[in-house]
């Protein structure tokens, strides 16, 4: 049974990838820094005859990272994709946040990106076989930040995933770029149109643009 970890798996469009996969026969590790958000991803799977484990750990933690990495090789012998959707919305401007704000904010999004690459991809190089998926939001190839913190994060984790295929295409494994749309919610079937992209790349690094969330907000 092929293996993904899923990091912000509690919500949107972690969870329903998660979901998808997991119908696809992936084992899912739900991995969220909200336990009771991964447990019920996790629940959500197998009520719907899937594999799923919920796993309480902060990818800015490159510890835990380590760890959480760790114990599903050791359980499963294998990790085959890693989704990378953990990431902080601050709720100040540029000149009202505090320190601690900004830093959690970019180490959520790139240094989590940095603590997963490093943890999981020998073990996929060793197999010669893996990917990582990365979201950005396709407003940042326009230079449209929505939030300096958050911006800066999803620009630098751009930056980091391009210097991610050079490094970890040669070993055949796979970096995606998935381009995300900001608010609303993903539509149902979004989720299996993307991972049938994916998997039509056979092990090929792409940029792909996920389909236009719901606006949710009352019409006027």
């Amino acid at each position: 049974m092929k293996v993904a970890l899923i990091t912000g798996a509690g919500r949107g469009w972690g969870e329903r990838l998660a979901r998808e996969l997991a119908a696809r026969g992936f084992h899912i590790v739900a991995n969220d820094i909200h336990p009771a958000a991964a447990e019920r991803t996790a629940e959500r799977i197998r009520t719907a005859g899937g594999s799923a484990e919920p796993f309480h750990a902060d990818v800015a933690n490159r510890v835990a990272v380590g760890a959480m990495v760790q114990e599903i090789l050791d359980r499963w012998g294998r990790l085959d994709l890693v989704i990378h959707h953990a990431e902080v919305h601050p709720h100040r401007g540029l000149l009202e946040m505090g320190e601690y704000e900004w830093d959690r904010t970019v180490a959520v999004i790139l240094k989590g990106a940095f603590n997963l690459l490093q943890a999981a991809a020998p073990a996929m190089i060793s197999r010669g076989r893996g990917a990582f998926v990365f979201m950005i939001p396709a407003p940042i190839l326009e230079g449209k930040i929505p939030h300096a913190a958050y911006g800066a994060g999803k620009a630098g984790l751009l930056a980091l995933a391009y210097a991610a295929r050079d490094a970890l295409n040669p070993f055949g494994l796979a970096v995606h770029i998935l381009l995300t749309e900001e608010g609303g919610s993903p539509p149902e079937d979004s989720a299996a149109a993307v991972l049938d992209q994916i998997a039509a790349l056979d092990g090929r690094s792409e940029t792909l643009r996920l389909p236009p969330c719901r606006d949710l907000r009352p019409q006027t």
